[in-house]
């Protein structure tokens, strides 16, 4: 299926220097390379003569590392200050795939400061247990992760937090599972996804000792799954009765359509199911909350 011109993916960066031990990203793709800030630009342009989308979803396997390998330091922030800089109808500029342990306090301000990003940053976290981390090569602790969420959530109202997370890594005991448990239940993530570690051949961990068997598994899943459910539920009852701007992005059976607002990256996350009419795909309309669902809101024109 083709993007809708109404986003548009761009790809700042390939391949990966963070070597986490169950990932093979950087024997695909090789070392981290970011394009010129210039070429992004360049293509962004081209995009908006070709569709006029009304948001850019940035993306790289380590956006937060944007011009480190060309400019000796991460340019991230200087990108994003001039893409909102652009006349050419973009409202929205969505980060995703940030790596917590590259967050610099520029970034932060530059999201807080810049109304065209979205108030919303994909974190994935991968795991909380300190022992687990150092075995996946995260270069991040427990204690550096809760510091980022609460300096992001002090410094940036209404952010909502992304992330991902895996279970059954080599070597998780229950101990650290209920760890990483407690801790989701606690940091009360806007967005999560859960995924059951594959052993990927030539992955550094495909070799790990102490491989979780496959049923248990999907038993930490599905309990990460349950509590992230309630907590997604509970985050969505806060926005009865408020009105959110969002972007259409397709017509369904009869007067329903489907949006998302700037808390919703597309294909990843839910979004807004809206009755009216006269409403068009790939614009955006004010509309009121009157209704919730574990995932997804439910509203109609303001």
């Amino acid at each position: 299926m083709l993007t809708p011109c109404h986003y548009a993916y761009v790809k700042i960066s390939e391949g990966c220097d963070n070597l986490c031990s169950y990932c093979i990203i950087s024997r695909l793709r090789g070392r981290f390379r970011s394009r010129t800030v210039d070429s992004v630009i360049k293509e962004i342009k081209a995009v908006s003569l070709r569709s006029d989308p009304k948001e850019i979803d940035l993306i790289g396997q380590d956006t937060t590392l944007f011009g480190m390998d060309l400019y000796g330091k991460s340019v991230f922030p200087g990108l994003l200050k001039n893409i909102a800089e652009l006349k050419n109808g973009i409202e929205w500029i969505r980060i995703l795939y940030t790596h917590p342990a590259h967050y610099s306090d520029e970034f932060i301000f530059t999201v807080r400061d810049t109304p065209k990003i979205c108030r919303y940053l994909d974190i994935p976290i991968q795991h909380i247990n300190d022992a687990i981390l150092k075995k996946m090569n995260r270069h991040i602790t427990r204690k550096e992760i809760i510091e980022l969420i609460e300096k992001i959530r002090k410094n940036i109202p209404g952010i909502a937090l992304r992330t991902s997370i895996i279970v059954g890594f080599p070597g998780e005991t229950e101990e650290a599972f209920k760890e990483l448990l407690d801790f989701l239940k606690d940091a009360r993530f806007e967005k999560l996804g859960a995924f059951i570690y594959s052993r990927e051949e030539s992955s550094r961990a495909y070799k790990f000792r102490g491989q979780i068997p496959e049923n248990i598994k999907q038993q930490r899943f599905d309990e990460v799954m349950k509590a992230q459910q309630a907590i997604s539920a509970d985050i969505n009852r806060s926005f009865l009765g408020k009105t959110l701007k969002v972007l259409i992005d397709e017509k369904l059976e009869g007067d329903r359509y489907f949006g998302r607002t700037e808390f919703d990256a597309p294909e990843v996350d839910g979004g807004v199911y809206i009755d009216g009419s006269g409403i068009k795909a790939g614009e955006f309309y004010n509309v009121k909350i009157n209704d919730t669902l574990e995932y997804d809101l439910v509203g109609e024109l303001a």
